[in-house]
């Protein structure tokens, strides 16, 4: 559901309030062609979009239901999204709450005009889901948590998700058939790659 509140004070400011309730995220990111990284749930909330002598001002405070990235669970997200007139990009600050020991701070911004993004993730018990999207190719499961921090960036059309977080986990490995377990060990996320130095595999 969208409701859309428009008025035009005079002929030099036009603003817009726009009101959402429970609409689909991933809906709205394939209209406008999003497809650089996948996002989705229900977004629910305000919207407001003025334009005083033609400058674009927007932003919105959303709750995202069912928050979901790359396919992984984060819980419900709390983002505060505004347009950045002097950089042209979006500029995001948000909590996505899986319960009080789940929680993921997301700090950053997308550029259109720049095809470029660039997220920080602090990770605060956050469901690892997320990553079998990057380690299908040879892992079969991948279920845990992870404490530390993380930067999805890099242009639209070649993302990489770099940093370093501890983590509790486990793993099928689909060429061996062989499940692992990580308590508590340090895995290093570098430009196509992923490391598990020292840590100990059982």
């Amino acid at each position: 559901y969208i409701h859309v509140n428009g008025k035009a004070s005079d002929k030099i400011s036009d603003s817009l309030r726009i009101d959402l309730r429970a609409v689909d995220v991933d809906y709205v990111l394939n209209l406008v062609n999003f497809h650089s990284v996948d996002f989705s749930g229900e977004a629910s909330g305000h919207a407001f979009v003025v334009a005083p002598f033609g400058n674009l001002a927007a932003h919105a405070q959303l709750m995202v239901n069912k928050f979901l990235f790359q396919d992984g669970r984060m819980g419900v997200l709390d983002a505060k999204v505004d347009w950045n007139q002097q950089e042209k990009q979006i500029d995001i600050h948000a909590v996505a709450d899986d319960g009080p020991d789940a929680l993921t701070f997301i700090d950053g911004y997308v550029s259109p005009s720049r095809n470029f993004i660039d997220l920080g993730f602090n990770a605060q018990g956050t469901h690892i889901d997320f990553l079998h999207s990057f380690t299908k190719s040879f892992l079969s499961e991948i279920n845990g948590h992870a404490n530390g921090k993380l930067r999805l960036s890099g242009p639209l059309n070649k993302i990489n998700l770099t940093g370093k977080v501890a983590v509790n986990a486990e793993a099928m490995v689909a060429p061996l058939n062989v499940r692992y377990y990580l308590d508590n060990d340090t895995v290093t996320l570098v430009p196509d790659e992923i490391k598990l130095d020292g840590a100990t595999l059982q």
